[in-house]
């Protein structure tokens, strides 16, 4: 009995000290070291690096390193807190460019204070990755040489200027006299000038005769090329939507031009009207349908495009252009700036034969533009 009794004593006093165990087990140094540093080959970016000035600056300059990390899709890529030997970090800007192909390129641009001459070394910079499956490691860029000119190197033994001969504080001083004469010089040309032109005005002349009004599809080819030289940056920008919408009022308002009503202020019904009204041909009208519904979708529906849709939108506003451009005046209109070109209709008709896309459900009756 009394040995029942002692065994279940010492099973009491052993179980807390058993759990305690299981709930703080020993860290493991050599395996989380290697979790946080060792990456996957897939997952290590390649890194490239520029400098400027890239052949040396002078002590008191600022050196821009800018690096490139070309990380797998899905990977992010921090830099940590680190110093920088004899340079001192001043400013540093951190951005992603877009995904492509699988692959990311993250870029830290670092403005550095150069603070010692002679031969510099930019220390291995370490850059922080963090892969999609939740590993952590690191990756480092080696060291940059670098020659940093000391303000001193022509002068070997600078001692400061010595004391500056004294000069002449009393002088004759005309300047008041040519500044008197300089404004009554002017006011003299500015009387025979008003004088001048007052009997220019006033003589008889015929009136010229008004400039004549610009064709519809000069200004659409001119709007469309300047849309096109701000596509990439607005596409970068996130600005997608912006675009369909620009693209969609320069299609609105030369069709309004072309055909005789006020394009910008009619809804996608109310256009398509007008333009059976005025007896546009039925496959410009069909195109135009198609493709202010699908602009109106994507405003409506309040989505960013992607590059694909931005390019086959603006390629169709293109189209219509150049499809409804009258006969006579096919052949020559001008192309603009950004090769936005007008053939005659019959060559563009077979390229604006493919559909753009219903756009069903946005943009149709009772949508009011602002």
């Amino acid at each position: 009995m009394r040995g029942w009794l002692l065994g279940a004593m010492l099973l009491c006093l052993a179980w807390p000290a058993t759990l305690r165990a299981q709930d703080d087990p020993a860290p493991d140094a050599g395996v989380a070291l290697d979790q946080v540093n060792r990456l996957p080959a897939p997952h290590v970016p390649k890194l490239d690096f520029r400098l400027a000035p890239e052949r040396g600056a002078k002590v008191g300059e600022i050196v821009t390193l800018t690096i490139e990390a070309d990380a797998k899709e899905g990977d992010d890529v921090t830099l940590p807190e680190q110093t920088f030997g004899s340079f001192e970090l001043q400013g540093e800007r951190t951005f992603a460019r877009p995904a492509k192909d699988g692959r990311q390129r993250f870029v830290f641009e670092l403005e550095l204070l150069a603070l010692e001459p002679g031969p510099q070394e930019i220390p291995g910079i370490d850059l922080r990755v963090v892969t999609s499956t939740s590993m952590v490691g690191t990756t480092e860029l080696d060291p940059i040489a670098f020659e940093v000119e000391s303000l001193l190197q022509n002068e070997p033994d600078a001692k400061p200027k010595g004391p500056s001969a004294p000069v002449v504080v009393m002088q004759d001083d005309y300047t008041l006299l040519w500044v008197l004469g300089t404004l009554l010089g002017i006011a003299l040309i500015a009387l025979i000038t008003w004088l001048v032109m007052r009997w220019w005005e006033r003589r008889e002349k015929p009136e010229p005769p008004p400039p004549p009004p610009r064709p519809p599809w000069d200004i659409a080819i001119e709007k469309l090329s300047d849309l096109r030289r701000r596509k990439t940056e607005m596409i970068e920008a996130g600005q997608g939507a912006q675009f369909v919408d620009e693209a969609s009022d320069v299609v609105r308002e030369y069709l309004g031009g072309r055909f005789g009503f006020d394009g910008l202020e009619t809804t996608t019904h109310e256009m398509l009207r007008q333009l059976a009204q005025r007896r546009a041909a039925s496959a410009l009208t069909d195109e135009v349908g198609a493709y202010l519904r699908r602009c109106d979708l994507v405003k409506f529906a309040k989505v960013e495009p992607d590059r694909d849709e931005v390019d086959l939108i603006f390629a169709k506003a293109q189209d219509i252009v150049q499809f409804s451009v009258p006969v006579a005046e096919a052949g020559a209109a001008p192309s603009g700036d950004g090769g936005v070109a007008v053939g005659s209709p019959t060559s563009t008709s077979t390229s604006t034969s493919t559909s753009i896309g219903s756009g069903a459900g946005a943009g149709d009756d009772g949508e009011e533009r602002p």
